[in-house]
């Protein structure tokens, strides 16, 4: 949010802050942070007459988190202790209600779930249910859903988790909730550092970052460079990244900043493994036809991103005017018979938002009012590829699709002090979006091909498409929200909203599902027809919390109650086909095309209601000062989630447990910290037990179990930031756990060779990392 705050003249490059007895132990200070007493609650940070920062700091931002109605984290990444930081599981382990599944090692595989949204990294999703930014204006797809690689945590300032729909900005087009992470600035990060780790499995990454401030002027440039040779065999991931930022004050009432990020992320796939062979396959791969690891199956993204951001004020009212342009690429090559993806993502839009602060019936009230139009068009085609090269060699064009969307997205909120620190929140967001796919190929019919397929002009891949894939439709929605803060004790708060929620469906729902359909319907006719009734879903959530802190306790309770109509949730194809209506040879043909262990292989449906209810807890303690030496402190960090998710009186599923989702997680630290920099700890990261089925069938040999992964860090980070120093080792003991896996209807669906058992992707084994990061100022 656009935030309000005093900066005195000249405007001098801050200091990040230094550690000591109030600085949080691991994660900086996060939103858990009580701030200074007496800082009341009227604006944003107590001042009348202000002048803002854009963007705003991360402690104004923390201080503002803990007088919103709802549950809104925010994570300082510069001010974690140093790491490798490749993944957001790294940098949000003490944030309650966010479950990472992290797969083959430190690269950007995995997937993200906040408050049991849809957790599988594979098939149309990409992360579905949490909305992705940076520095406010949407990063990735159009309406929802995270692309992990587009995320550079090594230019990120800070991190705001929006856990829900409360925030109107950002999150009520989301189930789960969102990030928006903001970018590093040459006020935020003066200076030039250098920075470099290794580690397990070939790891190796640096960074070169120099960031400076003169007067009306600042700049802040980075380029890092990232290689793993990966855990599981096939999981290699290389990933170089360029960003950057100029900032300029023209006049008092203006600033103005650019942005620019360039990057790839190139990313072998590895494979699933059969659960019940989890420690003989976890690390070498499961194939044992040999039809994956002959080719060179890889996801590779590639992006460009410029944003410019306004900010105009007065005494009383700021406006920000972000025009925002992405180009986006994939080349995906998931399976011998799904052939090689090609799509190209073009998003351009304007973020505007007004802010006023003023009195409303003689009460401070803060309104505030957005609108962002934005307009994506996309290609998706598909090529069998020749034989004999490995799919490195394109062949015959089998689909050429366009996509093209407009969204329309408004929103506005009223926040009135209707006493002292009491304050009322009422708004609502509004949104128009349409969804228009077309099938452009008109070419010749070309017939599937595999290896052994006569010679002669056959490729290896799909058949081509009839062209008949079309799909025109729009959606819209209300959600409104409602919501109060009562700061009842000095640095002390109690919180409750409630707030609707909407999705919709994405350009991946839309063509895995013409693509089911016509391979389907091209075999007979009139067989299967569900994109017609794919719905938008839609939620209400309740939500009640506490949090707030002394000197040397600090927590953040939130208790929910979500309940969803027509959820959309994904499945593997093969579960729809009602494979009995045809020849040996066509239910061969759609067993390859749409196995389960295919990337490609997950189409979307929806269920009638199901229901999340939840206890998100997070405790940051120093229970021992002034061990050794005045200053330091024994510190012990908790964080606990309990989901109850499940479905409500389903014809086909009943109230079962819903799948991928543990009913508890939690993640511990006991550690010490020196204020001479010196800093030592032990942590425990804990998963519960996860069904694999949606209707609970199978028993214990479809119940992904629980895992306890140990792991622990040293370093030493000078007191004036200028050298660090740190090891850390992850998953000492070496367990063999799940980490993802593409939940199967029933327990019948699961492949029969080996049979009984369900596939999973493991999680990285025991790995060992070191590095260091010098500040020359």
């Amino acid at each position: 949010e656009t935030v309000v705050v005093t900066v005195p003249k000249p405007r001098v490059a801050p200091a990040r802050p230094a550690s000591g007895p109030a600085r949080g132990p691991r994660n900086g200070g996060t939103a858990m942070a009580a701030p200074a007493a007496g800082t009341g609650s009227g604006t944003a940070d107590g001042a009348a007459q202000a002048q803002p920062v854009n963007p705003p700091p991360y402690a104004v931002q923390a201080r503002r988190a803990l007088r919103r109605p709802g549950a809104e984290s925010v994570v300082s990444v510069t001010q974690q202790d140093p790491g490798t930081k490749s993944n957001l599981r790294q940098v949000l382990d003490e944030v309650p209600g966010v479950l990472i599944g992290q797969r083959g090692g430190e690269n950007s595989l995995g997937s993200i779930s906040i408050r049991g949204s849809d957790t599988s990294q594979a098939g149309p999703r990409g992360g579905r249910g949490v909305r992705a930014f940076a520095d406010g204006v949407p990063l990735g797809r159009l309406v929802t859903g995270v692309t992990l690689p587009l995320l550079d945590l090594k230019s990120t300032d800070y991190i705001e988790v929006y856990r829900g729909a409360s925030s109107l900005r950002y999150g009520a087009l989301a189930t789960g909730g969102a990030l928006n992470l903001v970018s590093k600035t040459g006020r935020t990060a003066p200076g030039a550092t250098i920075s470099t780790a290794g580690g397990s499995n070939r790891f190796r990454e640096s960074q070169i970052e120099l960031g400076g401030a003169k007067d009306k002027y600042d700049f802040y440039f980075q380029v890092n460079d990232h290689f793993d040779g990966g855990y599981e065999f096939n999981s290699r991931n290389y990933a170089p990244r360029f960003s950057g930022n100029f900032g300029w004050q023209p006049t008092e009432n203006i600033e103005n900043r650019t942005y620019v990020a360039i990057g790839k992320n190139l990313q072998e796939l590895p494979t699933s493994v059969p659960m019940s062979q989890l420690s003989r396959y976890r690390q070498s791969g499961y194939d044992p036809s040999n039809t994956s690891f002959p080719y060179d199956l890889r996801a590779n993204y590639e992006y460009q991103r410029v944003v410019n951001k306004t900010v105009i004020r007065s005494d009383t009212t700021s406006v920000e005017i972000a025009p925002y342009f992405l180009l986006s690429a994939f080349d995906h090559l998931p399976s011998p018979s799904a052939g090689i993806q090609d799509v190209v993502w073009t998003d351009w839009g304007v973020s505007l938002r007004l802010e006023n602060r003023n009195e409303l019936i003689g009460r401070p009230t803060e309104l505030v009012f957005g609108y962002r139009p934005t307009y994506e068009d996309a290609s998706y085609k598909t090529y069998q590829w020749a034989k004999g090269t490995r799919g490195a060699t394109k062949a015959s064009l089998v689909y050429d699709d366009a996509f093209h969307a407009w969204f329309h997205e408004g929103y506005g909120e009223a926040a009135i002090e209707v006493m002292p620190r009491v304050k009322l929140f009422t708004g609502a967001q509004a949104f128009w979006t349409d969804r228009n796919y077309h099938d452009g190929y008109s070419g010749a019919r070309i017939a599937s091909g595999t290896e052994a397929s006569p010679a002669g002009g056959f490729g290896i891949g799909p058949a081509s498409s009839n062209g008949l894939r079309n799909y025109e439709r729009d959606f819209s929605a209300f959600n409104p929200k409602f919501g109060v803060n009562w700061e009842y004790q000095p640095n002390h708060f109690v919180y409750a909203n409630i707030a609707r929620s909407t999705e919709v469906p994405n350009a991946g729902d839309i063509s895995s599902l013409l693509t089911l359909q016509q391979t389907v319907n091209g075999l007979r006719a009139g067989t299967l027809n569900m994109i017609d009734n794919l719905a938008m879903q839609r939620a209400w959530t309740g939500e009640i919390g506490v949090r707030g802190g002394w000197d040397r306790f600090r927590y953040d309770v939130a208790v929910y109650d979500m309940r969803l109509n027509d959820e959309i949730l994904s499945a593997c194809a093969l579960n729809f086909i009602p494979l009995s209506r045809f020849t040996v040879a066509q239910q061969a043909q759609l067993r390859g095309q749409f196995a389960c262990s295919n990337a490609n292989s997950l189409v979307a449906f929806n269920v009638d209601k199901t229901r999340r209810t939840g206890v998100e807890a997070g405790f940051k303690t120093r229970p021992v000062v002034d061990v050794l030496a005045a200053g330091d402190h024994v510190h012990l960090d908790v964080t606990y989630t309990f989901i109850d998710s499940r479905f409500v009186d389903d014809p086909t599923f009943g109230n079962a447990q819903m799948p991928l989702t543990p009913r508890h997680q939690a993640f511990a630290e006991l550690g010490y910290r020196h204020p001479a920099g010196f800093f030592a700890a032990g942590n425990i990261r804990f998963v519960g037990e996860r069904w694999t089925t949606f209707d609970n069938s199978g028993g214990d040999a479809f119940v992904a179990p629980a895992s306890t992964l140990y792991g622990a860090r040293v370093g030493w980070k000078a007191p004036d930031k200028s050298w660090s120093v740190w090891a850390e080792g992850r998953n000492l003991t070496d367990v063999a756990y799940v980490s993802d896996f593409a939940p199967l209807l029933r327990s019948a669906d699961a492949p029969t060779t080996p049979g009984g058992t369900p596939f999973v992707y493991p999680g990285a084994g025991r790995a060992f990392f070191a590095g260091f990061s010098k500040t020359f100022n």
